[in-house]
């Protein structure tokens, strides 16, 4: 199989042309300017010590966003597009389009571009560029500048903050440019131009949604202790699928991450389980990103298993791993790049952070790459979290879930148990095994005994087989921990920017209709009916004995459920671009397990979506004939 490394500059790719040289800038009076709404991190502000005046001589970097032009050739605005896309019956039903076209028809000009780069000009903010290209998109750029200027250009205060003995930089009000600026002898509406600004807030709260055993994780083994590729498989019912060669052929999967790994690691993994990959596997630098450095810790071991997991469901798909630094902007320019660059049909991604560090103007700015990728045909997806209903635990103790899995143009992936192992053995759990040996999954049918939402309330009993001297200590060990789920305080019906495409136009069933909810679907996530990852250059192995064992969290779910839709992709013969409002249309059809049972430690698992596992887990064979009949009939 061969193994590919690229490493890019995307401002090749945008189609914008940056002005090397700027006129004189044009003075505008202060009252000419219009506000950028939601651009400050209120939460996390609000929770924070010790505000002082920040350096004005320090270098911050931004990214700066552009809203979605309406087209003016017959298009509709995107997100009506993007809904018309996966719409039987219409027009533009699954009519996708090309990263070219996307530009052409919902991007902004060069010359609108220029000139809000000339107004910065005057502010020495200038844009960053890697190997000499601007670090540029359709969508956005990346701009650097010093604190002292930015907050003059967008007339804002950045101060130092204290939160969780971290130290960051945030602007405690909302930024603002100008609505009439001359610029070559027109006059342009910067501030209508911008859609939101990222980067004036620097803290990072970024992190992957892996899960170990408590007291248990196996560490530096020769073999894997877990569930196998093919057990999940039979589980999960892909094997009718493999039977008539769908195997992913002819798709590829973008794996997104924010830390590099070793490709033959993943090769190691698939030679072991017998997986017969005839997909190829690539690796792409972003914003300056070596992939030639090997991921040592814990972000490898997850780009790790991102990619070991769902190139095993779709051993024909292609895969391209896309490695971005893991900084706010650095998030931003990941997603990006992957829509830019339009070579996939799926993405999926277990890299997030709790919402209440994220202020609305930097959701929006990544969920606008993924409207962009929606429109293309893709089909993205991203881990709900491992915190159960507490997403921002420790630090924020109230009921939140993970960003950008809650972005409404996002397929979520939350997790269960399978099966339920009883906690009631007499020596501590392992993944996968009682003391009486390994627990086998029933064959066939999607009729799993035992499972259920993940979260793990249901060990709370069971502290003495763990060594564990009080419940109390024990609960504080378990809690959170769990199946992420919710309703998202950023995408609703009052954000900021208000359309139907920022809460979930399809999210039919669900409590709270005014926000998006999560997740959409579910996939076994909990470690003690976990998995193994092989990565020599982890912090618990090395290159001699590279597998760890005990490993569970939504980051195994979206891979998986990666692969699943690249079968689906195959098996339908084409993209399915945001393939929500099909699934969610498609609930009663069979294709799901509807998981009743269990809780994440707020929510409980029930008949119907549910704010543990959503629609449930999968029957892929029957789910691809469900979807092959709605796509033919819408129904």
């Amino acid at each position: 199989m061969p193994t590919r490394r690229w490493i890019i500059a995307i401002g090749s790719i945008t189609g914008l042309i940056l002005p090397l040289q700027f006129a004189a800038p044009n003075m505008v009076s202060a009252a000419e300017f219009a506000t950028l709404r939601g651009n400050t991190p209120s939460a996390l502000i609000a929770a924070s010590t010790n505000p002082q005046p920040a350096s004005s001589a320090a270098t911050i970097s931004l990214f700066v966003g552009f809203n979605f032009q309406t087209p003016s050739s017959g298009y509709p605005k995107l997100s009506q597009y993007i809904q018309d896309t996966e719409t039987p019956g219409s027009q533009y039903f699954h009519h996708f389009l090309s990263a070219s076209q996307f530009t052409d028809l919902y991007a902004p000009s060069s010359t609108q571009v220029a000139a809000l780069l000339n107004y910065l000009a005057a502010f020495h903010i200038t844009p960053v560029t890697v190997n000499g290209q601007p670090l540029a998109y359709p969508l956005g750029i990346n701009l650097t500048g010093s604190v002292g200027e930015v907050a003059r250009a967008f007339h804002v205060s950045i101060n130092h903050y204290n939160f969780g003995g971290r130290s960051y930089l945030a602007n405690g009000n909302n930024p603002s440019l100008p609505e009439n600026y001359a610029y070559q002898g027109q006059t342009y509406n910067l501030a209508a131009l911008v859609s939101a600004i990222a980067g004036m807030s620097t803290y990072n709260g970024l992190s992957t949604h892996m899960v170990s055993t408590p007291k248990t994780l196996q560490t530096g083994q020769t073999q894997p202790v877990g569930y196998s590729p093919a057990q999940m498989a039979t589980a999960y019912n892909v094997n009718p699928l493999y039977a008539q060669h769908v195997t992913g052929l002819g798709t590829t999967i973008a794996v997104a991450t924010l830390a590099p790994f070793i490709p033959q690691d993943a090769s190691h993994f698939w030679r072991y389980y017998h997986i017969h990959r005839t997909g190829s596997l690539s690796e792409v630098g972003v914003a300056g990103q070596q992939v030639t450095q090997s991921g040592y810790g814990i972000g490898g071991s997850e780009t790790s298993l991102d990619v070991e997991r769902s190139g095993a469901l779709a051993p024909g798909a292609n895969l391209i791993v896309y490695e971005a630094p893991n900084t706010t902007t650095g998030f931003i320019n990941l997603f990006e790049a992957v829509v830019s660059q339009d070579r996939a049909q799926v993405m999926t991604t277990s890299w997030g952070e709790s919402e209440f560090f994220v202020p609305f103007s930097y959701a929006y700015l990544i969920n606008q790459a993924f409207m962009q990728g929606a429109a293309e045909g893709m089909t993205m997806l991203a881990a709900s979290g491992d915190n159960g209903a507490y997403d921002g635990y420790p630090a924020d103790k109230h009921l939140s879930v993970d960003f950008p899995a809650s972005s409404p143009d996002v397929l979520a992936a939350g997790g269960t148990t399978l099966p339920h192992i009883s906690a009631t053995n007499t020596n501590p759990i392992t993944p996968g095994t009682t003391a009486t040996g390994t627990i086998p999954i029933p064959q066939g049918s999607i009729a799993m005994r035992g499972e259920q939402g993940w979260g793990w309330s249901y060990l709370l009993p069971y502290y003495a087989n763990f060594g564990v001297k009080t419940a109390s200590q024990w609960r504080r060990m378990l809690f959170p921990v769990g199946s992420t789920g919710g309703s998202s305080a950023l995408f609703t019906a009052q954000s900021p920017v208000s359309t139907n495409s920022l809460y979930g136009w399809w999210q039919h069933g669900t409590p709270n209709p005014g926000a998006r909810n999560v997740p959409d679907v579910a996939w076994n996530a909990d470690p003690f009916t976990g998995y193994a990852i092989y990565d020599t250059n982890s912090v618990y192995t090395s290159p001699n004995a590279g597998w760890t064992s005990g490993w569970g969290g939504t980051s195994f779910a979206a891979p998986q459920w990666a692969g699943t839709v690249a079968l689906l992709d195959q098996f339908l013969g084409g993209r399915q671009g945001l393939i929500n409002p099909a699934l969610y249309a498609n609930a009663q059809g069979g294709g799901f397990h509807d998981v009743i049972r269990g809780n994440n430690w707020y929510y409980s698992a029930g008949p119907g979506w549910d704010f543990v596992t959503g629609l449930g887990t999968p029957n892929v064979a029957q789910l691809a004939t469900s979807l092959e009949a709605w796509n033919q009939t819408g129904h």
